[in-house]
């Protein structure tokens, strides 16, 4: 479907003039009067018939003058042709100028001149300039998400261009869709009628299906791409490191996924890893066409401390996926939670098991050993007290929170969390919990007491738990008695690290979603038998604890994107202290954060949509609570361009822009102008008519 439209419609009210080679034609007629005549009755038949040709030769002489007048008068007007017009006096009336600008981290892209964003916004200020003197113009700056720079439209071209100038690049993703929803929503809410939507993009890789949603009557979409050709990139896409408790002199492994996007070209590239800002590690690195692999690198740290990584290539076209940042905390001790469910036995006399765990764990009662221990209850354990890169020791648990307890003990281990648990007459009512037994990797328990006592054996020696004792050691911790445990049913085969003398699994490990659990089928307490007593007690609570600290969490850690948002777990905090907290990233920007409690009764803080890569640090005062990472989400990072197909681009028009920017934007927007074939039809009917009026 095509449309005429007109540039000068102005012009139009002199299709009045197509009237005067009628009106001459009609006061030139001669009237002849008729005389007798009788010579002449014999040829008035062949005069008859000459009077017809000359009458129809005048007639097809006055079509041909009117159809002069009608096209010149037309192509003064100035004449466009446009596909699906649906306006008759296009650029006349006023209207809303909505300009989407792509301010996603692709537009990043580096040219002679700048970047792919610097030519997208002298785009948007030739759209600016283009727009009439009356239009209503609105700047909707987006990535995934969408934002107006003005609240309603406005008529002062130089305060939008202001504005355009102003718009930042980000580290986000991009949505067409969204911004041309935005627009659509601003153009709505307008008293204006009609609207024309720009959206300037690069139009990569997006996870829209379909760009332009329905389009609103007496609204049109043109989409003006800054460049088309398909631009070469490597892109750092994750960094991935041990989830596990590091310890001083241990050889960490730091593994880096790249990708190279060009579908022709392979790519050589320097990568090195750099510590607190100094180079410790770099190899060449060389990727195939649409190809993907990874990177090691092997480092240790004599020092305990959280160290800040970045792992960082030559720099290509495209900067911003050049780098990935990370946190890398090597621990001066262990982190152990206690959580105790049973205080104290009924018989005052009998000490409870968690005394005797945290006597073993630190036995001197001091801040400065191997494990630094936390005691807290389990009526009153919160998300906070559950150490993030340590190990928490559930000893006779009793469920007093309910299933509440559980499952926050559940999404602990599921999230990555370590957990050992010691089981016995304190558990003799949760063994029957199928919910709790499901958890702990066992279809159910029963509680058994022996009077001579089972002893430990059947030990899975190479298991890291044993594989340090000597066979005298492991004899001498076979030789310690267990009266009262759980006896377990289902517990997996290979799951059991050690029996008792009776057959029923005396520890068993299971895996829960990232995390690991650790079950003790009795409690270390007098009472249970005399295990505490042994001398192998102490190094065995302390194996056991040192594994699940040091083994690899299944899963990959939470990444934090940038323009996501952003968490900070709030450890107890003194009280009108949280007014206190502050965000700051890693170019000293300080952002408030919001304080909010979960419905899991978990303390929390948010920042909205961290703007930039780097490392972001929580402060109560000037004292850093916790500090995180943030990194580029690489999914745009394919620079190819996309097929602005009939499925995409529905009913939008497609601007070049190129050095024949305007004058392709003008043609999308008004029209093709035809005034030249009128001009030429006018000639050929003056010709024609000069040709008729000769031959008369």
């Amino acid at each position: 479907m095509f449309g005429l439209g007109f540039l000068n419609s102005a012009f139009l009210v002199a299709l009045a003039a197509t009237a005067l080679p009628i009106i001459i034609h009609l006061l030139s007629r001669r009237r002849v009067r008729k005389v007798p005549f009788s010579t002449l009755t014999f040829i008035y038949e062949l005069s008859k018939r000459r009077m017809r040709k000359v009458n129809l030769r005048r007639i097809l002489i006055l079509v041909l003058r009117t159809l002069a007048v009608l096209f010149i008068v037309i192509a003064f007007a100035r004449p466009t042709l446009r596909s699906a017009a649906a306006f008759i006096l296009p650029g006349t009336a006023p209207k809303n100028v909505i300009i989407g600008l792509d301010a996603s981290y692709s537009m990043g892209v580096e040219w002679e001149m700048g970047t792919a964003f610097t030519r997208a916004k002298e785009i948007a200020s030739g759209v600016v300039d283009e727009s009439g003197k009356e239009d209503l113009i609105n700047v909707v700056a987006f990535s995934d998400r969408a934002e107006a720079l003005f609240e309603k439209g406005t008529r002062n071209k130089q305060l939008i261009k202001r504005a355009i100038g102003k718009v930042e690049l980000t580290g986000e993703g991009t949505s067409e869709e969204r911004a041309i929803q935005k627009a659509f929503e601003l153009i709505t809410q307008s008293n204006l009628e009609n609207g024309e939507v720009y959206i300037i993009s690069d139009f990569r890789r997006s996870s829209d299906s379909t760009l332009v949603p329905e389009v609103p009557k007496g609204v049109r979409v043109f989409f003006l791409p800054v460049y088309e050709e398909a631009v070469d990139n490597v892109s750092i896409d994750r960094i991935l490191i041990p989830r596990k408790l590091i310890r001083p002199g241990e050889e960490v492994r730091v593994s880096v996924a790249l990708s190279n996007h060009s579908r022709v070209n392979p790519a050589n590239f320097p990568l090195e890893l750099l510590v607190d800002g100094k180079r410790k590690a770099e190899k060449v690195v060389r990727l195939e066409p649409a190809a993907s692999a990874s990177a090691n690198f092997s480092i240790a740290f004599n020092q305990w401390g959280v160290y800040k990584g970045t792992v960082a290539k030559s720099a290509d076209r495209l900067p911003l996926d050049d780098e990935r940042h990370f946190l890398l905390e090597v621990s001066k001790s262990v982190p152990v939670t206690l959580i105790r469910g049973l205080k104290q036995h009924a018989d005052a006399k009998q000490v409870a098991s968690y005394f005797y765990v945290e006597r073993a764990l630190n036995p001197r009662r001091t801040s400065e050993g191997e494990f630094v221990v936390r005691v807290v209850d389990e009526k009153t354990l919160t998300v906070s007290d559950l150490p993030a890169r340590g190990v928490a020791v559930w000893t006779d648990p009793q469920l007093q929170g309910g299933r509440r307890r559980l499952g926050l003990m559940e999404r602990y281990v599921h999230g990555g969390g370590a957990l050992m648990i010691f089981l016995g007459h304190g558990s003799k009512g949760i063994t029957r919990d199928q919910a709790f037994t499901s958890f702990i990797g066992i279809h159910g328990a029963a509680q058994k007491e022996t009077m001579t006592g089972e002893r430990l054996t059947s030990f899975q020696k190479d298991h890291p738990i044993f594989n340090i004792f000597s066979e005298e050691e492991l004899e001498l911790l076979s030789q310690a008695s267990v009266r009262i445990y759980a006896s377990a049913r289902g517990a997996a085969s290979d799951s059991i690290v050690a029996y008792l003398s009776s057959g029923d699994p005396a520890i068993w490990e299971c895996t829960r979603g990232k995390g690991k659990l650790l079950v003790y089928a009795a409690s270390p307490d007098m009472k249970s038998g005399d295990l505490p007593l042994s001398p192998m007690f102490l190094p065995l609570v302390h194996t056991s604890i040192s594994y699940l600290a040091s083994a690899e969490r299944a899963g990959r850690l939470r990444e934090n994107y940038v323009g996501s948002e952003l968490f900070f777990n709030l450890p107890e905090i003194l009280g009108g202290s949280e007014e206190s907290l502050v965000v700051v990233d890693g170019k000293g920007s300080r952002s408030k954060p919001v304080v909010y409690e979960s419905p899991q009764s978990e303390k929390m803080a948010l920042l909205q949509r961290p703007g930039t890569p780097g490392f972001y640090k929580l402060l109560s005062d000037t004292a850093v609570v916790t500090e995180v990472v943030v990194n580029l989400d690489t999914r745009e990072s394919d620079l190819n361009p996309r097929i602005l197909d009939g499925e995409v681009v529905r009913d939008a028009s497609i601007v070049e822009t190129g050095d024949a920017f305007l004058k392709s934007l003008r043609e999308k927007r008004e029209g093709r102008e035809v005034y030249a074939v009128f001009l030429l039809l006018a000639a050929a009917a003056l010709v024609a008519e000069a040709l008729l009026g000769r031959s008369a």
